[in-house]
């Protein structure tokens, strides 16, 4: 299975509840909603990664965006964010799937500087579906130089061939750790 990238990048959203293909989320509140070429133009413009991982996450064929909002205000570098993406799913278990993900987890360390597993992966139920979470962060390089800290909470749900990828993404500058359990307790699929 190709990997379960795309996690990180970039801004805006909404603050009322977003629903789309059966699945509900309710982002912070004056978070806006961002597009994915805004995503393109971080990459090419602010962050320096491997040529590869660049393409594949433009590329991104095989998934379909179903939402993505950022902070509207930021302390740092990077900007905190959510990501939701349908993606296809070929495993028929919750044992094959999380082996999928540990996969696609390892390719991280290639593109991202002291990549770093902070809750290994574990089954949770959320929003009445089996589902994974884990949590990792690492540095990103930018074009000036800089090395930008993030962290990633990366929730991935299956959906008979399909399941549902969010991460949420902040950095130790601009925190919202308490904001994201109640954007993680807020989603329903059905």
């Amino acid at each position: 299975m190709k990997n379960i990238f795309f996690l990180f990048f970039l801004s805006f959203s909404m603050n009322l509840a977003y629903s789309q293909n059966n699945f509900k989320i309710i982002p912070p509140k004056d978070w806006k909603e961002f597009q994915k070429s805004d995503i393109i133009n971080s990459l090419n413009n602010k962050y320096i990664l491997p040529e590869k991982t660049k393409q594949e996450i433009i590329k991104n064929n095989q998934s379909v965006q179903i939402s993505r909002f950022g902070a509207p205000y930021k302390k740092g570098t990077y900007t905190p964010n959510i990501q939701v993406l349908l993606r296809p799913n070929a495993t028929k278990s919750i044992l094959d799937f999380k082996k999928s993900l540990e996969i696609s987890l390892k390719g991280f360390s290639n593109s991202i500087e002291d990549f770093k597993i902070t809750d290994s992966l574990k089954e949770i139920k959320i929003g009445g579906k089996d589902g994974l979470i884990t949590k990792f962060e690492g540095y990103l390089k930018t074009n000036n130089g800089e090395k930008v800290f993030f962290r990633s909470t990366l929730i991935a749900i299956p959906n008979d061939d399909t399941f549902y990828q969010i991460t949420l993404n902040d950095t130790n500058i601009d925190s919202y750790e308490e904001d994201f359990q109640k954007v993680i307790n807020s989603i329903e699929i059905k």
